[in-house]
């Protein structure tokens, strides 16, 4: 601490002129007064700068969620002798510099200087760990009004000297230190199955800072509780820490296609089946599990094999193989016995391209251990089978990304069990697999990314502001007095779902919403189960689906007036504003991106299902096939929130249908909403038809109009009159249309038919 002390002896650390004016001139320009932050990550991998996935990908990500959250991102690369000057061809990342840059870009003092020149060759860590000080230094004293973030690994505890200096108010006040758990050096021993180190003093000097960085951070996040679990058991105090698993790359599907190189074309045309090794070629993948049960299998699995090793070729440490590098060991392994290509010159990005043009490979990933493996996360999302080692990391990170399809488990750092595991994916080869969407990768992500900022600002601003908020724009604060919240819900059916979350439901089954648009319908049900006294467990007892895409045609209507006006075009995403309108009650609502037609059911019993989602009959067949089969007889509400809408005339069909099984229940008139209680089972064949307009006979439509008139009352039964006209242009009469339309005027008083009038324009 004493050098700490002295190198900052009032003397302070700044860019030279030429990168200080240029920093100031970009910062200024890029943010506006009220977004202010600087993100200064401090890695020694980048993809995209180095092959390297892991820790590369980690921050490549964070660096792109921050910058797309208004952050000006700064890079500091430890561990390279390359010379960036500040200049940066990657567009989330505004500079990039080195720490061997240090004293070509930074004015240090002579004592600075003298700090540097004191470390011995192997205290380079040291030297890493003060270039990296000095640098968010100079960028704290060129930015003093600017809030600051700093992210470092764990690892080789490079960020041990800039927390020490702002525990001790050396680094100023303005800047936030953050350390995420990646891979500590006595786990990574224990991983590889080494446990005596030529150099003990380094070793142990090295752990130390990793864990003084962890424990002394402002804030200290673990990916997976799985490498948590093994600091502890090491000494580290972990109380403090935050679980916050990192953003990932969703990949597209399908990939655009680029061009191959001529051997990696021939792979995509093989006849055979491929079997791949996707990871770093060393012992801590397990490879050499992985060859020994390749020697296992029977000759006629093996046979119909093409075996594609992809990773990194390493140097093998295990004893008896020093000397050896990866790509020979596998040679000598194999021979000419099996088919086999090893692929070891790929960027990370390259790779996934790869597997994803393969066709449908078995992927095996068979890592001893795993914090939070990128290859889970980026494997789980392509349409292959995956054989994956039963270990922690593994588990979580596919859960996450709720991938389960075709994925078989294995007992890791057991090849009898690997073997197995590989003869049935062959035999079942190829596999029908189903990945996750898009649309819940990107929940998932942003959920993370909401995650992480919220503790940035926290730790930012240590007492708590209160969210601002206005009735019609933003979600409401959990302590105000009831408003309308902004949605395609009256004020009525808004507090008809609240009353019922608190005073009715019971907590025996689930409550399900199918469309969701802003958030009203999930905000009323939320703040009714906050406030419900009878159900203990309410941690995400609401699931919210929605597709989330706006449709340019129906909905800027509804957000004149308020901030959302012209905010979206057709077919954008809204997800991260309804996420942030529930955001007060997110620890009750699971949300469920995607579309109706392709998601299924991602819950047990369903106690309440609020309907806002049958825009078609292909939806209708969706929500029937998929939720109606988990409702709790004589339990059971269904909420049709469109059941007076002119448009969708379907619904009125199907619940006359239904209308043994869902019976209406008296409540207050809830604008165009009708509750149904559900008494008795729908028979399975019923429930497994796909209904259209010719599932119904003239004499049945009638019936079933004439029944919603009469479990409706009477303000909504306009509605009714012009949804059955709607029926009749659906089905293209257009004259039996005109016939119900003039039917229902004669019949209605002035402004009783507002609805119809909407109905006219489809028949004139």
């Amino acid at each position: 601490m004493n050098e700490l002390t002295t190198v900052n002896n009032n003397f302070e650390v700044s860019f030279k002129p030429i990168i200080k004016d240029e920093l100031k001139k970009t910062i200024k320009d890029k943010f506006p007064p009220t977004v202010t932050a600087i993100a200064l990550l401090v890695t020694t991998e980048y993809e995209g700068i180095f092959r390297n996935g892991g820790i590369g990908t980690y921050y490549r990500t964070l660096s792109e969620k921050l910058a797309k959250k208004g952050c000006h991102v700064v890079l500091l690369l430890c561990q390279s002798q390359e010379n960036f000057g500040g200049e940066s061809t990657i567009p989330a990342v505004k500079h990039i510099f080195s720490t061997s840059e240090c004293m070509n870009v930074l004015e240090l003092q002579p004592t600075h200087l003298s700090v540097l020149s004191q470390l011995q060759d192997w205290q380079w860590v040291d030297y890493e760990n003060y270039c990296a000080l000095f640098f968010a230094s100079a960028i704290a004293n060129t930015f003093p009004n600017t809030y600051i973030y700093i992210e470092f690994p764990e690892m080789l505890g490079l960020g041990y000297r800039t927390i020490q200096a702002k525990r001790t108010g050396i680094l100023a006040e303005n800047c936030v230190v953050a350390v995420t758990l990646h891979s500590s050096q006595e786990w990574l021993k224990e991983a590889h199955g080494r446990y005596t180190q030529s150099n003990r003093e380094w070793f142990w000097q090295v752990s130390y800072y990793e864990q003084y960085s962890f424990e002394k951070a402002d804030l200290a996040f673990f990916l997976s509780h799985f490498l948590k679990e093994k600091v502890e058991k090491y000494g580290w105090k972990t109380s403090h820490a935050l679980h916050l698993p990192y953003c990932f790359s969703t990949i597209e599907q399908p990939l655009s296609k680029l061009p191959l190189r001529n051997d990696l074309q021939r792979l995509v045309n093989e006849d055979k089946i491929l079997l791949v090794f996707f990871g770093r070629l060393e012992e801590r993948k397990r490879l050499f599990t992985f060859l020994e049960a390749i020697e296992l299998l029977e000759s006629n699995l093996s046979e119909k094999l093409h075996i594609i090793f992809l990773g990194k070729n390493v140097e093998l440490q295990a004893e008896g193989l020093q000397g050896l590098d990866s790509r020979e060991y596998i040679e000598q392994k194999l021979g000419s016995k099996y088919c086999y290509t090893i692929v070891n010159d790929l960027f990370s990005q390259e790779a996934i391209q790869l597997v994803r043009m393969l066709g449908c490979p078995i992927v095996c990933l068979t890592s001893s251990q795993e914090n939070f493996p990128n290859t889970a996360l980026e494997m789980g999302q392509l349409p292959v089978s995956l054989i994956v080692s039963d270990t922690g990391g593994f588990r979580e990170t596919l859960n996450l990304i709720e991938r389960s399809s075709c994925l078989r488990w294995f007992t890791p750092e057991n090849q009898y069990s690997l073997a197995q595991a590989m003869a049935q994916a062959i035999s079942d080869y190829p596999e029908q697999v189903s990945v996750p969407t898009k649309e819940f990768l990107h929940y998932v992500n942003l959920q993370l990314l909401n995650k992480r900022l919220g503790y940035m600002k926290q730790a930012f601003y240590p007492v708590d502001e209160p969210p601002a908020s206005h009735p019609n724009e933003k979600e409401l604060n959990k302590n105000e007095s009831w408003q309308w919240i902004l949605g395609m819900t009256s004020m009525e059916e808004q507090i008809f779902l609240k009353n019922y979350a608190q005073n009715n439901y019971t907590g025996r089954g689930e409550i399900v919403e199918l469309g969701c648009w802003f958030g009203s319908s999930t905000i009323s049900l939320a703040r009714g189960l906050e406030a419900n006294s009878r159900v203990t467990n309410k941690t995400q007892r609401i699931y919210a689906y929605d597709i989330f895409i706006w449709d340019g045609y129906g909905m800027p209507q509804s957000v004149i007036g308020t901030s959302l006006e012209g905010k979206y075009k057709d077919g954008d995403s809204f997800l991260e504003e309804y996420l942030e309108r529930i955001n007060p009650w997110n620890h009750l609502i699971r949300v469920h991106p995607g579309d109706l037609t392709e998601t299924g059911c991602k819950q047990d019993e369903i106690e309440c299902l609020f309907i806002d989602a049958m825009k078609s009959w292909e939806l209708t067949n969706s929500i029937i096939k998929n939720f109606f089969p988990y409702l709790i007889p004589e339990v059971s509400m269904v909420i049709h929130q469109d059941f007076a809408h002119y448009y969708t005339s379907w619904i009125h069909l199907i619940m006359y249908r239904l209308r043994d099984y869902l019976v209406p229940i008296e409540h207050p008139f809830i604008c165009s909403s009708r509750a149904f209680r559900y008494v008795k089972p729908i028979p399975k064949e019923v429930l497994q038809n796909s209904y259209s307009e010719a599932s119904f006979s003239e004499a049945e439509v009638e019936a079933a109009f004439d029944y919603s008139l009469e479990i409706t009352p009477k303000k909504m039964q306009p509605n009714i009159l012009a949804a059955k006209v709607m029926y009749f242009v659906h089905v293209r009469n257009f004259d039996r249309a005109k016939l119900e339309f003039y039917k229902s005027t004669a019949q209605l008083g002035d402004g009783e038919w507002l609805e119809l009038v909407e109905v006219q324009q489809k028949i004139v």
